[in-house]
């Protein structure tokens, strides 16, 4: 008897009653495989070493590897993924635009890893009305660029903004197309191996404008995929580990994917701070849960410069459902 028809048998078996069996048939039935997009960038790597270490090679969860945090959005939006890895801000974006998603999980913090770099010559501030800042189009982009701005004490009218997708980052800035670049990692690390100058970076945000990254999960993939987002987040936290505890494993995976040499991998967490399960348990649960606190102060600022609708914000955006009870080991 193969292993496929024991398993409904054994369900079969406890569900006793007609509506028992109904019930059971459906709890026992494999769930349907649970896609995830991510874009590189360091505070990703744990959802990429979890695929790289074969943890998903059964495929109840499979990755899907984008560009950018536009193209995870676009996966979303298109129902080719019921997960992404995203920023707040960009969570925030996305269920003002008709997307019904919750935060499952805290992947990081950015205390620095976000940078507005400068060509040499423009580190300057006499040098910054007219010139040209490039940024990526979305949420974030935008966020960095104005608090930035705020910084310097100019006005969106004292620069030229540039639109520059994430993958022309590089190009644009070596063959001259903007002067200030906002960007992250790996590329400002590269970048700064060019010459570039770091004039801002995401530790010098206010408390109310946090750029987390979480995992943002559609809503029917609460209720369709439990088991699987359980799995999706036990991962995280035991990549997590095996980051800490073998780094050269671990840097050796990740320097293809990341685009840098194994040797600056750990470089490219400069300024990164992975929140780990017991950070977890602090930001996503509570009444409110701080993280929720977090979400609703972005939105009144991201509404505040024209870039949400409305600051309101679901009042179970932040579901901590799929938490592990313990610290995975």
């Amino acid at each position: 008897m193969n292993l496929q028809r024991r398993a409904w048998l054994r369900c079969v078996a406890l569900g006793g009653s007609a509506a028992g069996l109904a019930a059971a048939l459906s709890g026992c039935g494999r769930e349907p495989a649970l896609t995830v997009a991510y874009h590189p960038w360091p505070g990703y790597a744990p959802l990429h070493l979890a695929d790289s270490l074969g943890w998903w090679d059964d495929g109840q969860l499979r990755s899907l590897p984008t560009a950018s945090a536009t193209a995870s959005h676009a996966a979303l939006a298109e129902g080719r993924a019921q997960v992404a890895a995203l920023t707040l801000d960009e969570v925030l974006l996305a269920h003002a635009q008709g997307l019904a998603l919750r935060v499952v999980g805290l992947l990081n913090l950015s205390h620095g890893a976000d940078v507005v770099l400068a060509r040499a010559g423009f580190e300057h501030p006499a040098r910054w009305r007219g010139a040209r800042l490039g940024r990526e189009a979305g949420a974030l982009g935008e966020l960095m660029a104005l608090s930035w701005l705020e910084y310097a004490d100019l006005g969106v009218h004292d620069v030229q903004m540039l639109t520059v997708r994430p993958d022309e980052h590089e190009r644009a800035f070596m063959d001259g197309s903007v002067d200030l670049l906002v960007t992250y990692e790996p590329v400002a690390t590269r970048l700064r191996a060019l010459g570039a100058r770091r004039l801002f970076d995401s530790s010098q945000l206010p408390a109310q404008r946090p750029i987390a990254d979480v995992l943002a999960a559609h809503t029917g993939a609460l209720r369709r995929q439990p088991r699987a987002l359980r799995r999706l987040l036990r991962h995280t936290f035991q990549a997590q580990s095996h980051l800490l505890k073998l780094p050269v494993d671990a840097r050796l995976r990740l320097a293809p994917w990341l685009g840098v040499a194994p040797a600056q991998v750990m470089a490219t967490f400069r300024g990164l701070r992975l929140t780990r399960w017991h950070d977890n348990r602090h930001w996503l649960m509570g009444h409110p849960a701080p993280l929720q606190q977090a979400a609703e102060s972005l939105a009144r600022f991201l509404f505040g410069v024209g870039l949400l609708p409305h600051p309101r914000v679901a009042p179970e955006l932040i579901s901590p459902d799929a938490l592990p009870a313990q610290d995975p080991p």
